[in-house]
């Protein structure tokens, strides 16, 4: 089931402060202010200021009111040639354009608005355009860009004081660390906006970070903790008349719920009522839809109930219509993979096939394997379903003539009987023709596709070669970024220069099926220091290499050890809170082979399995199976001394922790 992780916050761009009063009491507040702009007779800012305020009090109860006060704002601003206040609606529409999913037009006013603000010199609310746009961005699922612009407006925050910006921008960067599974970066920012909206006493503020601390602990499968943040958020949504908040909070409330799909289809009901009152477009409306197609799924896939697949089938296809509209590639790309796995149940595999591919281009950064071997089978499914139709069409069509064969030599036979033994031999030869035909094709079918299998091979291979982790690289620049705000220079340059050393290595060993083994060795260390520097010293990682062993007259397959270093700092340290994590790298040699061993004292496979996350949540990591795949590839590539894969948890006696073994045969450099 799908997060609302798209949550940043869109900043009404306040002309006085007494703004934000108007947003907190809701339609009462709307109703005096519409009798104050009545007394007001003559066109000045005064009445551009009421005019502003109603707008930015309806944007989060009805879109449509928001936009006509925010347009005709705009042009009495104009009129009395303020520009302050034209730099206000141009801010205060592009937010509303970015509630109903109209990301380009927002991207628009807000470049305006900024542009004006600029040439005036109001960086407060330079700063505030430059958080709005990162969360056009950010809900666009474009996530280097929207972090590129949180932590741009977080530095101008600081420099001007600005503490509600501050809490603010705490709260969206925690969403963009959630979108990339970082859940402990993602909790430590949430909690800092937590604190910043306490000490400021703003409720609205408060409700979104409890919304978001809830959001996390729901996606560690922490349920208790969950469930008390979210109904602490839905609350105070309540007491501020915020409907899209409570909807918000409805809809994570409902994830709560995976066991009984009658209480979780009732919270997600309750949720898209309040959406479509508000925001029908907002990506979290189109994903409430989706995930309420993607219960009744789950439903039909237990109970085989016609009317409840066609439910899922309504609500997808709502989600995927929307997310075009308005151009949502995270939500299309997830429920157009759902909705294909609803079609290939019910049978309809050209159009599942059309889903997966379409999901497939759109998630491309973060493709798996398992997907495409999925779109492979559902290929193959669709091809087959061809095939079979056109031969079952051909044995009717044989059927018919074998009738007409002995319904002429039923007539012959009367006549004579040398005529019916022609037709009955005739008969016979064409049967055996088109049997001997059949077969043919099937051989070549079968040859087909083992060579295309082959070629498959190769070219995922050349492909796991080639990879760097995108997660890992944008993690790392995410942490230089990180220490650069922070000030903290010396260990940016540290990690720039691990980095580079590291990126080198891996660009110029993909290129080759075999790299020397020295050179190999030398990425493992980079990469664990870059990761040992990334979690904060949170574990140690030692290396040992027998002695004896010449590295530099030795060839290895590359990028083949680290995946098991980095499963065992991801599934084994990462979420350890036990002191002394260690992980230990090892390596021998037989007479013919190499040994590795990654040892780590980490929490072990049995208990990693507890943090396994939502399907919403992509895994990028290279992964056992493809590990498990390519040592298939290179035994049938390379002949003599077979490579060979362990992985288990420690035994008793060996204490907490897994050991991944990896034997690779000798293979020297050749002069």
């Amino acid at each position: 089931m799908k997060l609302l992780i798209k949550i940043s916050i869109i900043i009404p761009f306040l002309l006085a402060v007494s703004d934000v009063s108007a947003q907190k009491y809701g339609l009462a507040a709307i109703d005096s202010m519409k009798a104050l702009l009545k007394t007001q007779k003559t066109v000045d800012s005064g009445q551009v200021k009421i005019v502003h305020r109603i707008s930015a009090a309806y944007r989060n109860i009805d879109t449509d009111s928001a936009m006509q006060y925010a347009v005709r704002g705009l042009a009495m601003a104009k009129k009395v040639n303020w520009p302050k206040g034209i730099a206000a609606f141009y801010d205060n529409i592009g937010s509303l354009y970015s509630n109903n999913g109209g990301y380009e037009k927002a991207i628009q006013y807000y470049n305006a608005s900024l542009s004006i603000n600029k040439s005036i010199g109001n960086k407060r609310a330079q700063t505030g355009n430059i958080i709005n746009i990162g969360s056009v961005y950010q809900r666009q699922g474009d996530d280097a860009r929207a972090l590129e612009y949180g932590f741009k407006a977080l530095k101008m925050a600081r420099a001007i004081n600005e503490q509600e910006y501050t809490a603010l921008l705490y709260g969206n960067i925690s969403d963009v660390y959630l979108s990339q599974e970082n859940f402990t970066m993602a909790r430590a920012y949430s909690l800092k906006a937590y604190q910043a909206y306490k000490q400021l006493n703003d409720l609205s503020g408060l409700a979104r970070a409890e919304d978001r601390i809830g959001s996390v602990y729901l996606a560690t499968k922490k349920l208790k903790e969950a469930e008390q943040y979210l109904q602490q958020s839905l609350q105070h949504y309540k007491e501020l008349d915020d409907k899209m908040g409570q909807a918000k909070s409805l809809s994570h409330i409902a994830l709560l719920h995976e066991d009984d799909a009658a209480q979780k289809l009732k919270f997600l009901m309750e949720a898209q009522q309040l959406f479509d009152q508000t925001t029908p477009l907002h990506p979290n409306s189109i994903t409430n839809l989706g995930n309420i197609g993607t219960t009744y799924n789950r439903v039909f896939f237990k109970t085989k109930d016609r009317n409840t697949a066609q439910k899922a089938a309504q609500y997808l296809e709502k989600a995927v219509a929307a997310s075009k509209q308005v151009g949502d590639r995270d939500n299309l790309g997830y429920f157009s993979t759902e909705l294909a796995h609803l079609q290939e149940n019910n049978g309809q595999y050209e159009d599942a096939l059309r889903n997966y591919k379409r999901s497939r281009q759109i998630t491309d950064s973060m493709y798996s394997q398992e997907s495409k071997n999925k779109i492979a089978s559902l290929e193959a499914q669709y091809v087959f379903q061809k095939k079979e139709e056109s031969y079952r069409q051909e044995q009717q069509l044989a059927k018919l003539k074998m009738r007409q064969v002995y319904l002429y030599g039923a007539l012959a036979f009367i006549l004579v009987s040398s005529i019916l033994v022609y037709f009955l031999n005739r008969s016979h030869i064409r049967h055996l023709r088109l049997k001997n035909e059949l077969q043919r094709k099937q051989a070549e079918e079968k040859n087909k596709e083992l060579i295309n299998r082959n070629k498959l091979s190769e070219s995922e291979l050349k492909a796991i070669r080639a990879q760097m982790n995108p997660h890992f690289i944008f993690n790392v620049l995410n942490s230089i970024e990180s220490y650069i705000v922070e000030n903290d220079s010396k260990t940016a340059s540290r990690l720039v220069q691990k980095f580079a050393a590291l990126s080198r290595l891996i660009l110029e060993n993909s290129t080759q099926s075999m790299v020397s083994a020295d050179r190999e060795w030398k990425a493992l260390q980079l990469y664990a220091e870059l990761e040992v520097m990334r979690f904060n010293k949170q574990f140690s990682c030692s290396f040992h290499a027998d002695p004896s062993i010449d590295l530099s007259s030795l060839l290895l397959p590359p990028m083949l050890v680290q995946p098991l270093i980095e499963n065992a700092i991801h599934h084994g340290m990462r979420n350890s809170t036990a002191p002394n994590n260690a992980i230990a790298v090892n390596l021998e040699q037989t007479e013919g082979a190499l040994l590795f061993t990654v040892a780590d004292n980490g929490i072990g496979m049995d208990e990693a399995e507890k943090f396994k996350t939502f399907s919403a949540i992509k895994s990028k990591s290279i992964g056992i199976s493809s590990i498990k795949e390519r040592i298939e590839i290179f035994n049938v590539m390379n002949q003599g001394h077979p490579a060979l894969f362990e992985l288990r948890n420690k035994q008793t006696a060996e204490g907490r922790g897994t050991i991944a073994k990896l034997t690779l045969p000798k293979i020297v450099k050749k002069d």
